[in-house]
């Protein structure tokens, strides 16, 4: 009896280990932040027209080109130099917050590193053999990264698939889910565009195991 009880737990535990070993932590993009960062935001304290005025400067200031690139470009400068005091006068400083917004965009979760884990996102193709995918960019949201400014540094996830397993992706922007091994480590990729290259800030890295069509 003893001797079949032993074989019984030398099965339970061979089908158990298997189990443990794919366990896969399921992340949305909200977990790439960390959690002290995102609850507690430096926005909090400002009013709905206040938190709307100070992301448009915010916006115009990360895509606006330099001074005396046309007629526009120093209307829109004359627009946010009359606008930034105003807030100031509302005990609003833009640089500073604009400092703490740098902070919570290119913070990582260290915790993070060498985890398995599962994320939905779009995919931007990097590297392309033939129709098949070997390397590409995982972002949040159709067009980020073409349109400017792109996402925050840890909303970006650089993706490398082994050659055996590279991914036959249908269309640019292609919602996929992505399994592997995720790595908290901060890196600048180059993406080629139509009229250039552009160097991305990147916070986090996956070695992909497995990809997929998204679906809910």
């Amino acid at each position: 009896m003893k001797k079949y009880s032993k074989i019984l737990i030398i099965i339970c535990t061979l089908l158990y280990l298997p189990a443990v070993a794919e366990q896969v932590r399921k992340l949305a993009w909200q977990d790439l932040v960390p959690a002290h960062l995102s609850t507690d935001g430096p926005f909090a304290d400002l009013t709905q027209e206040q938190l709307e005025l100070v992301v448009w400067v915010f916006n115009f200031i990360d895509s606006l080109p330099p001074h005396g690139k046309g007629k526009d470009t120093e209307e829109f400068y004359r627009e946010i130099g009359e606008t930034i005091p105003q807030l100031k006068e509302a005990g609003i400083d833009i640089n500073e917050l604009m400092a703490k917004r740098k902070i919570i965009q290119t913070s990582i979760v260290e915790e993070l590193n060498g985890q398995r884990v599962r994320i939905p996102g779009y995919l931007l193709p990097l590297e392309v053999s033939a129709t098949k995918v070997t390397e590409f960019l995982l972002v949040p949201y159709v067009g980020a990264c073409i349109h400017v400014p792109p996402p925050p540094p840890n909303q970006i996830i650089y993706v490398k698939i082994g050659q055996s397993k590279s991914y036959k992706s249908k269309n640019l922007y292609e919602p996929v889910w992505v399994t592997g091994i995720i790595a908290a480590k901060s890196m600048v990729k180059d993406l080629y565009l139509v009229d250039g290259s552009a160097g991305v800030d990147i916070g986090y890295s996956m070695q992909a195991t497995h990809i997929e069509p998204y679906k809910k």
